[in-house]
């Protein structure tokens, strides 16, 4: 179990008033989907896992981030040159509770990173801010991430209001619909 203790021991009641009371220490996926299914838009459907780490404040967890090898290999071929995902790690899901103060998500991010690279190497992070969610990646701004653009044009398969995740579309009533394209991000250790 991974803990750093950075926070002030002072006042702040049972809510924390600064983000500097948060600290931070790994934790389990099942205990990150709990905190997903709270605070995250998607809930727990579906996110990828090796590290995991949340962000507690007197004894209670008040917020999870999860890091994982690269779910799309082209990015990383676009900035690498090759398909290695070595020690290249993506941001798959944040979430903190809204009652945090304000600048916790960085400073949690970037705490979180830290404690990360105790545990592995770490060449780069990349992470995507969902601009149909409203995001503009504003989080990965202050924790110094570079802006890459937005991800490529891509459409989806609905089905019954739902998106047909693989599978042949052929002969199937459905309809082909623009996917949200999403603000991309690095952060380079190299």
């Amino acid at each position: 179990m991974i803990e750093q203790l950075s926070f002030q021991t002072g006042e702040g009641g049972s809510t924390p008033t600064s983000p500097l009371q948060l600290y931070v220490r790994a934790i389990s996926k099942a205990t990150a989907a709990w905190c997903y299914r709270q605070w995250h838009y998607l809930g727990e459907q579906g996110f990828l896992h090796q590290y995991s780490f949340g962000a507690y404040y007197d004894g209670v967890i008040w917020g999870a981030i999860t890091f994982h090898p690269p779910s799309a290999p082209e990015t990383v071929k676009g900035l690498f040159g090759d398909t290695s995902q070595d020690n290249i790690f993506e941001i798959g899901r944040l979430a903190m509770d809204d009652r945090c103060p304000r600048n916790s998500e960085s400073r949690f991010i970037s705490v979180a990173i830290r404690e990360l690279r105790k545990l592995t190497p770490v060449k780069a992070i990349i992470t995507y801010a969902d601009s149909a969610m409203g995001h503009t990646g504003i989080i990965y701004r202050a924790t110094g991430f570079t802006y890459l653009g937005l991800t490529s044009p891509k459409d989806d398969f609905w089905v019954d209001g739902k998106i047909q995740q693989r599978g042949q579309t052929s002969g199937i009533g459905g309809v082909w619909l623009p996917r949200s394209r999403k603000h991309k991000f690095i952060k380079r250790f190299d």
